[in-house]
């Protein structure tokens, strides 16, 4: 971020409740994580244990992520006019936490068991497991949260919704792309209900 940019941040209206500054003869300015879990809760109906678990995540690992996959050339590349840092973490939590739920929704001993969802999207059983090749670290973030929490940050927020429902479409439209069959079952399904296949839910 440029000097300018930290300068805008920490003099925005209630800046005092996400940053501390410190130092005498040299400034440093320090995030105060636990205001994103206090922000949250304050949102959504999570339990004591999983506000706590949610701020150590925070203070332990989000800076590192944020790191990995908010900054390029070593400058953080959100567009902090379009949206607050607030906003940007928000909607970052909830997008991880539809990922993060579900291969904790799927995955069994290391293969993720899709049988339910190609059921639904043929009309028909099938047995069905797959590997997938997905950035697993990205939701390391949130790797120590309960389902139950995973679940209400998810539905706090349409990133959420949406990265949970884009597996399933990715999934299916994979499915459909590669096997003949799948694809027209899909279609007679589809046809039969007059309701798209990725609607199914």
């Amino acid at each position: 971020m440029t000097v300018e940019d930290i300068a805008s941040l920490i003099s925005s209206p209630e800046a005092d409740a996400f940053f501390e500054k410190k130092g005498d003869d040299e400034l440093e300015i320090c995030c105060k994580y636990s205001w994103i879990a206090q922000n949250i809760s304050r949102k959504v109906k999570l339990r004591e244990g999983e506000i706590e678990i949610l701020t150590n995540l925070l203070e332990t690992k989000l800076a590192e992520h944020a790191k990995d996959y908010w900054t390029a050339n070593g400058r953080v590349v959100r567009d902090l006019d379009y949206r607050t840092v607030g906003e940007w973490i928000e909607n970052e939590i909830c997008f991880l936490a539809g990922f993060a739920l579900w291969f904790r929704e799927k995955e069994k001993d290391g293969d993720i068991n899709l049988s339910s969802l190609v059921s639904e999207a043929v009309g028909q059983e099938v047995n069905a497991d797959a590997q997938i090749d997905f950035d697993r670290k990205r939701i390391e973030l949130l790797a120590e949260l309960p389902s139950n929490a995973l679940s209400v940050l998810r539905d706090m927020n349409p990133a959420g919704k949406i990265a949970y429902r884009s597996m399933d479409m990715a999934i299916i439209k994979g499915l459909s792309e590669g096997d003949d069959d799948y694809a027209m079952d899909m279609r007679q399904k589809t046809q039969k209900s007059q309701k798209p296949w990725w609607k199914f839910w």
